[in-house]
């Protein structure tokens, strides 16, 4: 086998980023470079209808399906857990959940409404308060 030295100095360059990665021990995520507990509940799902607007036109909640598929979640499982879009015309915002049901998901108004979400627009649930000191909202 011929190896250039190209390829050997792409090698070395991976094997040291990979023992930097495996000695760290944390793992950074999402948008908001925070450190991220590798035992953190997180969920990943998709919105398959939007919630009612309310009288001023905003929504605020909407159905979704988990991903993978999986059992529907526990009524009010996921208060005070964020809510990132992964997706769609609002990707990257970030929400707080006020409440859910077994496949409906309701934000706080304190992030703003969730005008601009589509259905088949993707998200992430993760067991975290959001850093609203740091958020870009």
């Amino acid at each position: 086998m011929n190896i250039s030295s190209r390829q050997l100095n792409a090698f070395a360059v991976a094997a040291v980023l990979a023992t930097f990665a495996f000695h760290s021990g944390a793992a950074l995520a999402g948008h908001d470079s925070i450190q991220v507990d590798p035992a953190l509940k997180r969920y990943a799902g998709q919105i398959t209808a939007l919630g009612t607007p309310d009288a001023k036109g905003d929504i605020y909640s909407f159905r979704a399906k988990r991903l993978p598929s999986a059992p529907a979640f526990a009524p009010d499982e996921l208060r005070g857990w964020r809510l990132t879009l992964l997706a769609g015309k609002r990707f990257s915002h970030v929400f707080e959940v006020r409440r859910n049901t077994g496949a409906e998901i309701t934000v706080a108004p304190l992030d703003g409404p969730l005008n601009g979400i589509a259905v088949s627009d993707v998200f992430v649930l993760e067991n975290i308060a959001i850093d609203r000191a740091s958020s870009p909202q």
